[in-house]
């Protein structure tokens, strides 16, 4: 699959299967994260990998799910990530690293789908109960949790009609994401021209 296809059909999974991923497939998670640009090159973030059951499941118990749909889309205990990537800034380094963050994020994802596994970016999450059962310094701040696991859905993208853009649940129970329609959202050379 080239980028473009890779990254059209990345969307956010709340559903797995239950196969154990490799560690060595999360570290290579973390080093496509790594390789993301930061800023004046000055390099805040740091990882924590988290697959061991009792620990995810901890961490899972830290996580809000799809506020829309919420709780139809929370995943029950057979549907629940294999892993985690908790995402952290070193404050010493950088008080704020939002964006630093979200390009790492960004390659952590499609690096995922890119292997046929499903992610979500999970923001509404406990950060206190997170820094305690991690075990976290009080130096870092925690940016996002993303949930990793082979895909037990297929969540489907389409164009927003109207203003709406908030994902539903079909009759089929599939999970479908309104995004703005290109024709609503480019400008060609100057703001206005469509």
């Amino acid at each position: 699959m080239d980028i473009i296809d890779l990254i059209k059909t990345r969307r956010s999974i709340r559903r797995f299967s239950q196969e154990k991923l490799e560690r060595n497939f999360l570290i290579e998670l973390v080093e496509a994260a790594r390789s993301a640009p930061a800023p004046g090159n000055i390099q805040a973030l740091e990882y924590i990998i988290v697959d061991e059951p009792q620990t995810c499941q901890k961490l899972f118990e830290c996580l809000s799910w799809a506020g829309h749909v919420r709780p139809k889309r929370n995943p029950l205990p057979n549907q629940r990530p294999a892993a985690y990537i908790v995402v952290l800034v070193d404050t010493e380094i950088k008080k704020e690293a939002a964006v630093d963050a979200a390009a790492a994020i960004e390659n952590i994802l499609l690096a995922a789908w890119g292997k046929g596994v499903g992610s979500c970016w999970l923001g509404a999450i406990d950060r206190l109960k997170i820094l305690q059962i991690l075990g976290i310094d009080e130096k870092y701040q925690i940016d996002s949790v993303i949930a990793l696991g082979k895909p037990a859905e297929k969540p489907v993208m389409e164009d927003a009609k109207g203003e709406d853009v908030k994902y539903y649940v079909d009759e089929k129970d599939v999970l479908h994401v309104p995004k703005r329609p290109l024709k609503k959202i480019l400008h060609i050379n100057k703001f206005g021209n469509k």
